[in-house]
């Protein structure tokens, strides 16, 4: 019997367990003790059920720097915002995540998001696997000398990629400081945090990959949801919509949008305030309180409505259906703008005056769906016993000698 670790410090939904979920099915299949150290506790018996596993809370920042309006240039920036600021606080989690390591004695660790666990195993000897999507478990690059992790959205000039280069080396120097502090060896570069890895579970699709897609490198797909209650479409006639979203500035814009193009709509808004929901429900706009069968809104809508979360928008990218797009945060942007390109999306702005282009667009142009159908030839179907079987077989060979 080996030991695995699932570790999970960044990000704040249930796709990142989710994509946890089938790995530990299958460790535990083969006779593996599994152990999880993560973000957030509260979901875990949503998403595990009864599964024997033992869970512990990771250490991780509990807010990170606000961003700039502008966003941030590379991954690097990420770490120093949303990870650690100083040698103080890093050095703080990388004790932590060392006992934790000290503790459980794995033999691999899948890493979800989590940048300050990799940085605490680069001396440990355990075998070590990214899981997630194109973001977060991102492509390893060949050559250390150039930037780590420029965004999509970064300007690529040679003046741009010298501060790049720059800011890489100033937070390597930090890191060092931090691994100094704690006896443990320097890395030499901030590539090598995930240049570590031995392998990468990529539950996405290569035409969805926020950094492009990678040569060589098998995709296992993005798992179909769970069955849900059938969407409430109200009556009447109009295009259907649904609507997965968080509120944000514009939103009640969105809603005399959706009623101007007399939209049949079903809208799940998490945590939308009581007054606006009163002044918006009617025959035409239905709020639901709880998720509602994905599968079947791909079936039956005409467009959907999300902010571009990978796991929502990679399954109405897998079943062929065009969407409107309003990026919260620039992971979420780097996607939106890929299926913009590939023009089965098109995109708004949190604070935009007026959403009646983009849901116009929509309704009158069918080449959103007729490409949309097209990139879903692409993708797909997720075959859960294929992505099984690749599991099975990268625990057998890196477990290899551990049982």
């Amino acid at each position: 019997m080996a030991t695995l670790l699932c570790v999970w410090e960044l990000g704040g939904n249930l796709g990142h367990l989710s994509n946890l979920r089938l790995p530990v099915e299958i460790a535990l299949q083969q006779g593996h003790r599994v152990v999880m150290a993560l973000k957030e506790l509260q979901h875990v018996k949503l998403v595990f059920g009864d599964l024997p596993i033992q869970c512990i809370q990771a250490p991780h920042r509990t807010a990170g720097i606000p961003l700039e309006p502008a966003g941030i240039p590379s991954f690097t920036h990420l770490l120093i915002r949303q990870c650690f600021s100083s040698v103080d606080e890093l050095s703080g989690y990388l004790r932590t995540w060392g006992d934790i390591y000290d503790s459980v004695k794995p033999d691999l660790v899948l890493f979800e998001h989590s940048p300050t666990a990799l940085i605490a195993a680069h001396h440990r000897r355990f075998k070590k696997i990214l899981i997630g999507n194109g973001f977060t478990a991102p492509p390893i690059q060949s050559d250390a000398s150039e930037p780590f992790l420029p965004f999509p959205t970064t300007l690529r000039s040679q003046q741009v990629w010298e501060g790049l280069r720059q800011d890489d080396g100033e937070v390597c120097k930090l890191i060092n400081a931090a691994l100094t502090r704690l006896a443990l060896p320097e890395i030499p570069n901030v590539h090598a945090i995930y240049a570590q890895a031995d392998t990468s579970f990529l539950m996405t699709w290569p035409v969805l990959e926020h950094f492009g897609p990678r040569p060589n490198a098998r995709y296992l797909g993005v798992e179909s949801p769970r069955p849900q209650p059938a969407p409430p479409w109200p009556k009447g006639s109009g295009p259907l919509v649904f609507g997965y979203l968080q509120p944000f500035l514009s939103i009640e814009l969105l809603l005399r949008g959706l009623m101007a193009q007399n939209a049949r709509a079903v809208l799940f808004v998490r945590h939308l305030p009581e007054a606006v929901r009163h002044s918006y429900a009617n025959t035409r706009l239905v709020f639901v309180d709880a998720p509602v069968d994905l599968q079947i809104v791909a079936q039956q809508a005409d467009w959907v409505i999300n902010h571009g979360n990978h796991s929502t928008a990679a399954h109405f990218v897998v079943s062929g259906v065009p969407q409107l797009l309003i990026p919260q945060h620039q992971e979420q942007l780097f996607l939106v703008q890929n299926l913009v390109a590939q023009g089965v999306a098109t995109m708004a702005f949190q604070d935009q005056t007026s959403f009646t282009a983009p849901l116009r667009a929509l309704e009158m142009d069918p080449g959103y769906r007729l490409r949309a159908r097209q990139l879903a030839q692409q993708c797909g179907p997720y075959d859960t016993q294929a992505v099984s079987d690749a599991i099975h077989r990268e625990f057998d060979l890196l477990l290899k000698g551990a049982m």
